[in-house]
């Protein structure tokens, strides 16, 4: 089954949805999507990899479910937010990416009562796979439609005790400067809080965050990382390094005058930072010819 089948398949079965009782179109659901997973897929690693029960089914066949449903779930979103925590909570990987795929129009037609569920959602998050469908499909069309509505609600996110609400925030705002890139400063500013979290998952989405910025103006990027040249902490290393090892190659020249601050670096690390501020100072010096 392909992705315009399995849409296909998913308007029919809302068709008789009743949020009293969600189950029966989540158990409909569940029979598109497991007609959609390919053969010859390791479930059992899968599984164990994401923390969720997974039937392997690809992301583009759930997306397109999710899109269909979302067409009357933004009519109806008090409705469909029932069967939005059934999927999340009880039916493993692809209940969560589904229920991300919809929640998205949802969230563009009463953000006020979706932007919460987000949050809450977030705080359950068991992989970095259901944490960033949740944070670009689901939270980032509100955030592009509206910076400077939700910008700076997203603000307390990032400082959250909830590792997987932090990466959802950081997520969505440094994705924000590939649309709107007048914003690529203020969501730097926004993100900076992250910087020191000794968290891997959180590490590498504030990486992401701040080298998809890039992509809306260099220039913030290149001041931000010189902004915290006197770094110390083996964390914040590690992510500003990272930055530079994984930037878009056609961005490295215009940070090649950053070189003499890694190599600063590099005289003081320790055992923890030092192959990746080696990386770092190998990619800026190719960078430079």
């Amino acid at each position: 089954m392909d992705p315009k089948e399995a849409a296909s398949a998913a308007r029919q079965i809302i068709g008789s949805y009743s949020p009293a009782d969600p189950d029966p179109t989540a158990v409909a659901l569940r029979g598109v999507w497991l007609q959609a997973t390919p053969t010859g897929i390791d479930l059992a690693r899968a599984e164990q990899f994401l923390g969720l029960k997974t039937a392997g089914t690809p992301v583009p066949v759930l997306k397109a479910m999710g899109q269909e449903i979302g067409k009357a779930a933004r009519k109806r979103v008090a409705d469909f937010i029932p069967l939005a925590r059934h999927l999340w909570d009880n039916y493993g990987r692809e209940g969560r990416l589904l229920a991300s795929a919809f929640l998205g129009p949802m969230e563009l037609a009463a953000p006020e009562a979706v932007v919460p569920l987000i949050y809450q959602l977030a705080q359950t998050c068991l992989a970095w796979e259901d944490c960033d469908q949740l944070a670009m499909t689901t939270l980032e069309p509100i955030v592009r439609k509206n910076p400077e509505g939700y910008l700076d609600c997203l603000g307390p996110w990032v400082s959250d005790e909830n590792k997987w609400v932090r990466r959802a925030a950081i997520t969505a705002i440094g994705r924000l400067p590939m649309k709107r890139a007048e914003y690529t400063a203020r969501c730097l500013e926004l993100v900076e809080p992250a910087l020191g979290d000794p968290d891997l998952d959180v590490k590498r989405a504030l990486s992401f965050a701040i080298r998809i910025s890039a992509r809306g103006q260099v220039a913030p990027v290149r001041d931000f990382i010189l902004a915290h040249r006197d770094a110390a902490d083996a964390d914040s290393i590690w992510v500003l390094c990272d930055v530079i090892r994984s930037m878009t190659r056609v961005f490295l020249p215009q940070f090649a005058n950053l070189l003499p601050v890694y190599e600063a670096w590099l005289k003081t690390a320790d055992a923890r930072t030092k192959r990746s501020v080696e990386s770092a100072i190998s990619t800026l010096r190719k960078a430079k010819g």
